[in-house]
């Protein structure tokens, strides 16, 4: 369970993650590399559905 605290914490740091995430690893990936991950992400997320 998280808190509301918690919440705003998660809240006010995404933006700057996202930012981090996209500059430093999304903006270095080709087209090609950005579908294959894609699709690995696709996999993933079915077999943690899979599972749950």
């Amino acid at each position: 369970m998280i808190t509301e605290a918690g919440r705003e914490a998660i809240a006010a740091a995404a933006p700057l993650h996202v930012q981090a995430v996209r500059s430093l690893f999304l903006d270095h990936l080709t087209a090609t590399e950005l579908r294959t991950l894609a699709e690995i992400s696709v996999r993933v997320v079915e077999k943690l559905d899979d599972d749950a």
